[in-house]
């Protein structure tokens, strides 16, 4: 498991101290490091933020494209959890 930058542990301070620290690795996604905040289960948050980590600067992304890069690297990810 990859070690979360505090660059992104920064970006993300306040989903931090609402929801707790859950910040997942997902992947290069054009040159940057890509990472997801996890939001717990129970929670209803509406779009999900992505940090892009790329030449010690991170873009956070939001809406559609974070959606779009998330997809590119979890499978499943338009099929509910639900049986």
């Amino acid at each position: 498991m990859k070690k979360i930058p505090q660059i992104v542990k920064d970006a993300a301070r306040d989903l931090i101290k609402m929801y707790g620290d859950a910040i997942d690795y997902l992947g290069k996604y054009e040159g940057a490091d890509a990472y997801m905040y996890h939001f717990p289960d129970d929670s209803s948050t509406g779009y999900p933020f992505v940090y892009l980590v790329k030449d010690g600067k991170v873009d956070i992304v939001t809406e559609s494209p974070a959606l779009y890069i998330i997809g590119l690297f979890v499978e499943n990810v338009d099929e509910p959890d639900v049986e």
